[in-house]
């Protein structure tokens, strides 16, 4: 899947919004469909960025582990061992 930013005037896909399609999913297989524009969404900067912030509602990145908490494993690790 590719974010590819156009350079051609098409309507946005989403439901009932009038905007300029700015950007393009590729949804192609192959490399041919992704580039040439044979399939893919197309999206205005506005439902970009909806879609964006609902997906990270959605799939929160877990946060890695401070400096801290590191030692505290690796000194238990060690302490067992």
């Amino acid at each position: 899947m590719q974010l590819i930013k156009l350079n051609v005037a098409s309507r946005c896909d989403m439901n009932l919004c009038r905007n300029k399609a700015d950007y393009r999913i590729a949804t192609g297989k192959n490399t041919l469909s992704a580039l040439f524009g044979t399939s893919g969404l197309y999206l205005c900067r506005d439902c970009l960025a909806a879609l964006y912030e609902a997906i990270g509602k959605e799939f929160v990145p877990k946060s890695p582990d401070n400096l801290v908490k590191k030692a505290i494993k690796r000194r238990e690790n060690n302490e067992g061992k």
